[in-house]
Order: C-alpha cells, then structure tokens, then sequence
C-alpha cells in the first residue's frame, strides 16, 4: 500500500478513481477511502452514519476543502450559519476557515472530499483559550439559577449572537459553532465576565460598551443572549 501511494503521488499522468469501487472496500467501514492524490491534491470519498460527521467546529490551514453530496445530505455549520447540502451540491471551504458537518438524517451520507494539498488536511480543533481585554457586564440573576462555578460558558451562536450560560447546555452544545470557557468576578449584582480572546477576534470586537449589545435572559435563569447587532452596526458606520 505504501508503494502504491508513493507511485500515485510521483505519478506524472492523469488518475481515474471510481466512486462505487471504493466503496466496495472493506476499508469503508472507517468511514474513508482515498482515492486518489498528488503533491498539490487529495480526492478521498466519505460516508457517514446518521448523527456522524465533524460537529466540532475546526480548520484546515494548509489547505481548501471541497465537499460534495453524492447520496443523502449533510448540515455544514460556519460562523455565518448553518447550510444542509443535498446531492449534487457542495461547498468550497477556503483553507484557515472554521466549519463543521453532521449528518442529521436517518440514513447514511456519502460526499467526496478534495483538498488542495497530497495527505488530507491538518486539522485543527483545539483553540487555547485565553482571556482578552474585552469586558461583558450581565446582571447575576440573569444566569445564576443554579449557581456560578469557577468559569461560566460563552457559546458562538451565529455572527451576532453569543450566549453565555452558567452551566454547560446540550441544546446550545449543538447548535453553537464554540464553546469556551470564560472568568469573570462578580461586582454590585454583575457578572463581568472576561470574554475569550478567541471568541474576541470572531467576533471583530475591539472595544465592548454597554450600548454596544442587548441581552435576552431567558426564563430558566441560567442564560443569556448577548446581541451583538448594535456593536455590528457601530463597526459599519465607522468604516
């Protein structure tokens, strides 16, 4: 197999692959089947079970990403929003942007992916968190239901919205592109949390006043919205 692989990558010709032979592989079971490739291209085919997918938002920074349906659909989630892809569609993720996938249905989904570099892609999942300049003020009632910990949660939830919560939420697990965690202190009757320098750079934010946002507690106490469209708005005029 290694040989093969180093004659496909030095190969100076063009390579057929054949999307139904693939998958015929027993190999599939892993869910991949590479295919073919040379020094700048990878082509592999990927079929994913109900529920699977990569639902951890993550980059490639070597390289483009190309995914196309060929069987089902998959929901690929960015920064910008959510997009279900059904066959004959695709997405082209430039290299560095952060994105995820899941297959929400109750069959399997079977895409192809090609990459711009020989091996698949780097991937990178893990985001140091570190804490910025960037204070967030919140009324402690609003998310203190069932106590406060030792961080609370800021969660990515679209380009304008971040939510905040005290304990960790399953539904916002799911639907966010991020979560981290997030120290603060508390003063007169505020939470003022320290936003993540990751979820800073996202979101563009250079300073943070508090007529830059609008939060939206919820009736269980334990979150907040935190609007950001006012801040959006500032930044726009400003350009």
């Amino acid at each position: 197999m290694e040989n093969e692989t180093a004659k496909q990558i030095n190969a100076d010709e063009p390579q057929i692959f054949d999307v139904a032979e693939a998958m015929k592989r027993r190999d599939h079971i892993s869910g991949r089947v590479d295919m073919a490739r040379s020094p700048n291209s990878f082509v592999a085919v990927f079929q994913t079970k109900p529920r699977g997918g990569e639902a951890h938002i993550h980059q490639h920074p070597d390289s483009d990403q190309i995914l196309f349906i060929l069987k089902g659909e998959i929901n690929v989630q960015g920064l910008e929003g959510r997009y279900t892809l059904r066959p004959n569609q695709g997405v082209l993720i430039p290299a560095g942007v952060h994105y995820g996938f899941i297959n929400q249905t109750q069959e399997d989904a079977v895409f192809l992916s090609m990459r711009t570099e020989s091996v698949g892609g780097r991937r990178v999942a893990y985001v140091k968190n570190v804490s910025s300049a960037v204070n967030l003020k919140i009324p402690a009632d609003y998310i203190s239901a069932k106590g406060i910990g030792r961080h609370i949660y800021c969660y990515a939830i679209d380009r304008a919205t971040v939510g905040v919560s005290s304990v960790l939420l399953e539904e916002w697990n799911k639907k966010s592109l991020l979560r981290m965690n997030c120290e603060y202190e508390k003063s007169d009757g505020n939470v003022i949390a320290k936003l993540p320098e990751r979820l800073v750079q996202w979101y563009k934010i250079d300073n943070l006043s508090e007529s830059d946002y609008r939060l939206i507690p919820e009736d269980d106490k334990m979150r907040v919205r935190l609007d950001l469209r006012p801040l959006i708005k500032r930044q726009a005029i400003a350009d």
